[in-house]
């Protein structure tokens, strides 16, 4: 097993095939050099310390599913991350809901042992969720924690 992915948290059979793929290739893919050759969306904004884009894998029932991965270093535990990397973060989040409207919605980050967030890449990164609330057939978002 690949030191930077937990294939069992993956939800789509889409994720599992790059999973593979990333882990023949042996590296993180939420790394700055790697990120794009894994990752088809473009980096919509970036800063010193993060990059924001969406999710290539939106939970379901999501509006908006983004994410924000830690851009100058591979790291995977709060503990590393600086401080001003957190005032950063927040002002990016502050920017992201004006610019795409969001009157609602959930913020988490994923750190640390994959076997304790849900997460699939162990690289630190947040997600901001946005229901659909709207659509006729809405349902709750269902996301996978601890």
């Amino acid at each position: 097993m690949n030191q930077y992915l937990r294939h069992e948290n993956a939800r789509t059979p889409e994720q599992r095939q790059l999973m593979q793929q990333i882990e023949a290739d042996g590296v993180c893919p939420f790394c700055a050099e790697y990120f794009a050759t894994y990752h088809p969306k473009p980096i919509l904004k970036e800063t010193e310390h993060w990059f924001f884009t969406e999710n290539i894998s939106p939970y379901e029932g999501t509006r908006h599913h983004f994410i924000f991965v830690y851009k100058p270093s591979h790291i995977s535990h709060l503990k590393e991350l600086p401080q001003e990397a957190f005032l950063s973060l927040f002002e990016l989040v502050q920017v992201v809901t004006k610019e795409f409207e969001i009157p609602g919605g959930s913020f988490f980050m994923r750190f640390g042992d994959s076997r304790y967030t849900g997460g699939s890449v162990t690289h630190i990164h947040a997600h901001l969720l946005m229901g659909d609330a709207d659509a006729p057939d809405h349902q709750p978002v269902r996301v996978k924690l601890g």
